[in-house]
């Protein structure tokens, strides 16, 4: 490994211990940078997420220390807070930019500063360590939050939404770049004004060293009693934009199919009421479930298919869900009840099947036919594991995206 001397600071509200896609993409960034030699150093609030509660090693502190995969990283107090109040998410988000912000002045420099750019915030201290300290910002942009909170209702304040949009145009054209998950993300910008050159694609991807496919895991079909059932699982955060009562209703049409089951993996602020959902259902092919990180690839390696979600709203035409790649490393296909690049991709390489969103019947329906096509299930799998392993896999990635980089200025050494 050649040591590089460009020192990296990944500023984000969101790291592991955490479970997410920003957790998991921003961890994978880190590692797949210092296994390239560079200097990284991660600046994050106290774990609370998705449950909006401070993990209990983290409660009572204003900063903690700790290392990760061999890398630093430096944690301040955050208001924790969940749901759908405005309020509180926006306690949430102001609470650790204003933390942070002295953190990130008064710590060490580095040569680089990665925003995570959720909450828009962060960006802030982005141009505010660039003004006052001469230190280039790249700004990470995985989903267009203040369309998100327009379509579903989040924020109705249209003098907020628009002074949330002019803040957001200033933190783009400061930026040595803005990096993105989706390439209709990538147009989006562009046709907001920034050079193509200053926007780089920084997709969502896999481990694919650590998600493999496994034999079924038998101590995890003992907790959650699964043995004998084609597993249909959905892992990730319960939240509204996702519309898992689609899934719970799927699962009351399948009620009768009593070779299938439905496991769900995750937390957030739906959980609670999805859970009574089903009990008023009546529903007992739904298991609900929790299970770290560490365990992804055992989890995949009992599921039949994964399924993934999302509402119908026109920003998901741009999105891509972070949890079809894990499912597809792991060579199991994932049935996508939605629109966008995520449904795109699944259907170009035939790694899935894509229904329709916020249509149970449908559903239902695509799920009862791969249950009764292993075949085709496993020929799915391979195309999968076969399409993360070319594009997919994180040094890929990071290496694609560092190259891109290159072209805006940022080389191996002090800009």
């Amino acid at each position: 490994m050649v040591k590089n001397t460009l020192q990296w600071l990944i500023l984000s509200q969101y790291y592991a211990p955490e479970i997410g896609a920003p957790q998991i993409r921003l961890r994978s960034l880190a590692r797949e940078l210092k296994n390239r030699g560079f200097g990284v150093e991660i600046l994050t609030a106290m774990p609370n997420y998705p449950a909006g509660k401070i993990f209990p090693k983290y409660k009572g502190r204003w900063k903690y220390e700790e290392t990760i995969d061999g890398l630093i990283v430096r944690r301040r107090w955050i208001y924790a807070a969940t749901g759908k109040s405005a309020f509180s998410r926006l306690a949430n988000y102001l609470s650790f930019t204003i933390t942070a912000l002295p953190a990130a002045l008064f710590g060490p420099k580095p040569h680089v500063l990665f925003i995570e750019g959720q909450p828009l915030s962060l960006g802030v201290v982005g141009i505010l360590l660039k003004r006052l300290r001469g230190v280039p910002y790249i700004f990470n942009v995985p989903d267009l939050q203040i369309d998100v909170a327009r379509q579903l209702g989040f924020m109705n304040n249209r003098h907020f939404l628009n002074a949330a949009l002019k803040l957001e145009q200033l933190i783009i054209q400061d930026s040595l770049s803005v990096s993105t998950v989706t390439h209709q993300f990538i147009e989006y910008f562009v046709n907001r004004g920034l050079p193509r050159s200053q926007v780089s694609f920084l997709p969502n991807g896999a481990d694919v060293d650590f998600l493999i496919l496994q034999p079924p895991d038998l101590e995890l079909l003992d907790r959650w009693k699964l043995h004998g059932k084609k597993v249909f699982l959905y892992v990730g955060t319960h939240a509204y934009y996702h519309g898992l009562d689609t899934l719970i209703h799927a699962a009351a049409l399948l009620r009768d199919h009593d070779e299938i089951a439905f496991l769900l993996i995750g937390d957030g602020p739906e959980r609670s009421r999805l859970i009574q959902l089903v009990y008023e259902i009546g529903l007992q092919n739904v298991v609900f479930g929790e299970s770290p990180y560490e365990e992804m690839a055992r989890l995949y390696s009992i599921a039949y298919a994964s399924v993934a979600t999302l509402r119908k709203m026109e920003v998901a035409k741009s999105m891509r869900l972070s949890k079809v790649f894990p499912s597809m490393s792991c060579s199991v296909p994932t049935i996508y009840a939605g629109i966008g690049e995520a449904a795109d991709l699944i259907l170009e390489h035939r790694c899935g099947v894509v229904v329709e969103p916020e249509m149970p019947e449908l559903l239902a329906n695509a799920i009862s036919k791969l249950a009764s096509n292993p075949s085709l299930r496993d020929e799915m799998g391979r195309a999968g594991r076969a399409l993360i392993e070319r594009e997919y896999g994180w040094p890929v990635i990071v290496q694609q995206w560092l190259d891109e980089l290159k072209m805006r200025g940022l080389h191996d050494g002090p800009l």
